[in-house]
């Protein structure tokens, strides 16, 4: 028994209404209870929509939504790091690899010859430390406009908006620039510290320009609504 346009709509009112925001996340959700009421309307054609919905409802659990909510949101988080991955070992692999050896190259070179390393060092840890806070504000602001033009709010765009949290592990720098001042520098030392500069801004580059076009694209490719979102 199909459900009629009424019904589906009221199945998204219905998701709302049970603390499920994130558009995606609600398509999904409508998609397995309409099957799932069609199937309960089919075995007993005389039970009302109402009743079937419920009885679909009640095999969510005593935390209704909540728990599908926090898998996502662990699955989407997972697939998000596994992308960031998959683009940055690709620094690793030829033809990539000259380019990060010659960069660390110039930035061990610039490094060694210069007399005030420290005040380097907190340069670009100043960037680190300020650019994602930047963007993830930026992409917030832009993020609460398109939800109020469209009224609809995406679970991956969310995820994109925030940088998958990267923001976060930034305001660890300043605590980690306290160890810096007392480091005896060495070659060895400014090899290390030339490696970590390149490949935090590779990973900052990935997070910030190239990750969030491929899961936009992702998302227009599975859902038709959000290429209107995202032309917004």
């Amino acid at each position: 028994m199909a459900l009629s346009k009424e019904n589906i709509d009221s199945l998204f009112k219905f998701t709302r209404a049970h603390f499920v925001e994130w558009y995606d996340l609600q398509i999904e959700l409508v998609d397995h209870l309409a099957d799932d009421i069609e199937t309960i309307m089919e075995k007993n054609p005389s039970i009302s929509f109402d009743k079937a919905k419920n009885q679909a409802f009640k095999k969510f659990g005593v935390f209704g939504f909540g728990d599908v909510v926090a898998q996502k949101q662990k699955a989407l988080s997972k697939k998000y790091w596994k992308l960031v991955l998959g683009i940055f070992k690709e620094y690793f692999k030829l033809p990539k690899i000259i380019l990060t050896a010659l960069l660390v190259l110039i930035c061990y070179t610039f490094i060694h010859v210069i007399s005030f390393k420290l005040y380097f060092i907190y340069f670009i840890s100043g960037i680190l430390i300020i650019l994602p806070v930047v963007i993830a504000t930026l992409n917030r602001l832009k993020q609460r406009k398109t939800e109020k033009e469209t009224g609809k709010k995406w679970m991956f765009e969310n995820k994109i908006t925030t940088l998958g949290g990267i923001y976060l592990i930034s305001n660890f720098l300043p605590q980690m620039l306290i160890f810096v001042e007392d480091i005896s520098w060495s070659i060895s030392t400014e090899i290390f510290t030339s490696i970590f500069i390149v490949l935090s801004l590779f990973l900052f580059y990935i997070l910030i320009f190239i990750v969030p076009k491929k899961l936009r694209q992702e998302m227009a490719a599975q859902y038709s609504e959000y290429i209107l979102v995202s032309k917004t």
